[in-house]
């Protein structure tokens, strides 16, 4: 009977392990699917106060773009195309500050501010794309 016993509960979680690992490889191919293609990140230099911007451009065409402005320590995404998809910018600060449109309908400007210890740099980026999967851009530097 100990066998048995024994021979069921493996029986059981080898189920449990192949289900669990099929959901997964789906979920996976499902959000890789509805990733956006064909995106680049136009980035502008760094100017003297240590702002920057980069333009999205999605299948040729300028869809949004992000801001790092260092006077007033704002960071900005916008989505100038209703496309489905959707612009965050990140700044790499503790915790991670972003500004996002995803969820909402273009145009739309999402704006975070909050006040940062003034020389000191940062990284910053961009992503296009929206819950399902997104494309970003190479890391930036900054000022505050």
């Amino acid at each position: 009977m100990r066998t048995s016993m024994r021979k069921r509960t493996a029986a059981v979680f080898t189920a449990t392990g192949i289900l669990a690992a099929g959901a997964l490889t789906a979920g996976a191919g499902t959000a890789a699917a509805a990733s956006p293609t064909d995106v680049d990140f136009w980035v502008s230099d760094m100017d003297s106060s240590g702002s920057r911007s980069v333009l999205v451009v999605h299948k040729g065409r300028a869809v949004g773009a992000a801001y790092w402005e260092a006077d007033g320590d704002r960071l900005k995404a916008v989505d100038t195309h209703a496309d489905g998809y959707g612009v965050a910018a990140y700044l790499g600060t503790s915790p991670v500050r972003e500004a996002s449109t995803y969820g909402h309908k273009s145009p739309y400007t999402a704006t975070k501010g909050g006040n940062l210890q003034e020389g000191k740099t940062y990284t910053f980026w961009v992503c296009f794309g929206g819950n399902s999967g997104q494309l970003c851009s190479k890391v930036y530097k900054v000022k505050s």
